[in-house]
């Protein structure tokens, strides 16, 4: 998954550490041997070496930590966000209308900044996360035009007086099966579902999917 584990750190930090004791005992060695009379020029070019390898791997690692971060940050993002769009879906504010008396109400919105966030901060670009990249597009591009139709189902129910039959055809329509509503329900599990299995062990992670609610199996 491109992840760097606490293995991979460790190592890091023995590398950077080792080669910088390592160049520090020769200097000193070099010292040494200058003030005896002896030649100690040969050490310079192994000193210069070492220290660019631990530069070199300290910022390596230091690249590596902070893309783990901004991941890990992104991560707990869309876990929080998932939550807020599954209470969302499964609220009031898309309860089936009354048949007895509908009336044309104002629906609730999806949010999309963490999904937009985790896009444009390239945390997934590393290999390994392309299922998670290609769901995130698909979940982006779907609440999009499901808010888009909204505004426009809201629009014609508000803008005139609309009879109560046109107001329950638009909400059979909302609520059809295998209609737009289904699909995101659908596509949210989905992303539930990736997230527990492949991310839930990031910091964080797990502890804000459990505030989902638990599903029972279809």
């Amino acid at each position: 998954m491109g992840r760097m584990g606490p293995l991979n750190r460790q190592v890091f930090a023995a590398l950077t550490f080792a080669c910088l004791l390592l160049a520090l005992g020769i200097c000193v060695w070099w010292f040494v041997s200058a003030r005896s009379g002896r030649s100690g020029g040969s050490f310079e070019p192994g000193i210069q070496s070492l220290a660019l390898i631990a530069a070199i791997t300290g910022v390596f690692a230091e690249r590596r930590a902070a893309a783990r971060e901004r991941r890990q940050q992104a991560l707990c993002a869309l876990a929080d966000e998932l939550v807020k769009n599954t209470q969302i879906l499964d609220g009031e504010g898309f309860a089936p209308l009354p048949r007895h008396a509908p009336k044309a109400r104002v629906y609730p919105r999806l949010v999309l900044s963490a999904t937009d966030g985790a896009l444009v901060s390239g945390a997934f670009s590393e290999p390994g996360h392309g299922e998670l990249l290609t769901l995130l597009h698909e979940w982006r591009d779907a609440v999009h035009d499901f808010n888009r139709r909204l505004d426009l189902a809201e629009l014609r129910t508000y803008i005139s007086r609309v009879p109560d039959a046109e107001l329950i055809a638009i909400d059979d329509a909302l609520h059809r099966e295998g209609g737009q509503l289904e699909s995101l329900r659908r596509l949210r599990g989905t992303a539930e579902q990736l997230l527990r299995e492949q991310y839930a062990r990031q910091r964080g992670v797990a502890d804000r999917l459990a505030r989902l609610p638990a599903r029972v199996p279809d």
